[in-house]
């Protein structure tokens, strides 16, 4: 055992930039896992920049100055903030209509499927179904409470809100404005030698940007055309659901699984089994189905090459960890221990 771990040690660690890359990648993980809440806006910031940074290129190649890049893709970015914070009130709304109707759509769904009981006794039996919805009733009560603590959690955290929302846009401005500035502090207590360092980035900007661009157009797209449709067809909470299914397209495989149970439990209460809801869950369904196999592949193509075996792993293990967000991260993480993999040196060791 020992001589494995020696030769193990001698294959994979026998420069100084391959422990200060190591030593790299611990000290942003154990950043991420203690202070990731203290520092959210900054990592916030961050993700914007290097998404909007992308479209500051875009018009650099089209000939325009550095200058009016910025100022343009800054505009562009604020017009965007503004409307997003303009629909909050609205959200919140329908957050809080959607709450209060909870128990009762719970309580409908049951007796729904009581009555299929009684009309195909030989599927289902009445304790199942009493067990499952008493399983989900549980979380009613806690999704509640803790939506009311939001509301009434006080000054501090309306000033916290505050301070990320005026915070944000500052540190998008200057991690934008003076990139390369930022990028000096960050190589400053790195290794004069950074080959093993560059070819992990290079792969990892490649592939990562790829990724969370495609993300970003088909949350926009699907979640919008997901509203718009749903409102058209009078959908109650259409705004909501627009926007879980947009972020269900965030977590690969199980988000659409997800979205799909309060979707259908909110048609089937608003129409029951009437011809209204069988409309509704076809243009539903339709959208997925154009989403999985038209906008996914035209907006991501072969970004990101995990195969879905790891993507399954990386939600599994990361979701265990850090519940939601570790879904959202779990492609990117995974991505980043690719990358590291891919271009990770190795030295023969003769025995």
């Amino acid at each position: 055992m020992f001589d494995y771990l020696k030769n193990f040690f001698k294959s994979y660690f026998y420069e100084e930039e391959q422990f200060a890359a190591l030593f790299l990648i611990v000290i942003v993980g154990l950043s991420l896992y203690f202070l990731g809440s203290a520092i959210s806006p900054i990592l916030i910031g961050i993700l914007i920049a290097y998404l909007l940074n992308g479209l500051m290129n875009f018009f650099k190649n089209k000939g325009l100055k550095n200058n009016l890049c910025f100022y343009l893709t800054f505009s562009i970015f604020i017009f965007a903030y503004t409307l997003i914070f303009l629909t909050l009130p609205l959200i919140s709304g329908q957050i809080g209509s959607l709450l209060n109707e909870l128990p009762a759509i719970v309580a409908f769904i049951e007796s729904l499927f009581n009555d299929l009981i009684a009309t195909y006794p030989d599927y289902f039996t009445t304790e199942q179904i009493e067990e499952i919805f008493a399983n989900s009733a549980s979380f009613i009560p806690s999704i509640a409470e803790q939506f009311l603590q939001q509301l009434n959690a006080g000054f501090s955290t309306i000033m916290s809100a505050l301070i990320n929302i005026i915070l944000i846009p500052i540190l998008v401005f200057f991690f934008l404005k003076d990139k390369k500035v930022m990028l000096g502090y960050l190589t400053f207590f790195l290794p004069e030698k950074r080959v093993l360092l560059s070819k992990i980035w290079s792969d990892l900007n490649t592939q990562l940007f790829g990724y969370v661009r495609g993300k970003a157009l088909e949350m926009i797209i699907v979640g919008s055309v997901t509203s718009i449709v749903f409102w058209m067809l009078g959908v109650n909470y259409s705004l909501i659901l627009g926007i879980l299914v947009g972020l269900s397209v965030l977590i690969p495989l199980f988000g659409a699984i997800l979205v799909t149970i309060p979707v259908i439990a909110i048609g089937l209460f608003q129409w029951g089994l009437d011809i209204q809801f069988l409309i509704f869950i076809i243009c539903y369904f339709v959208i997925q189905i154009l989403d999985g196999n038209i906008l996914f592949p035209v907006l991501m193509g072969n970004e990101v090459n995990l195969h879905p075996v790891l993507i399954i792993l990386a939600i599994l293990v990361f979701g265990g960890i850090w519940g939601f967000w570790g879904l959202l991260l779990a492609v990117p993480i995974a991505t980043l221990i690719r990358a590291v993999y891919k271009v990770w040196p190795k030295k023969e060791i003769s025995i």
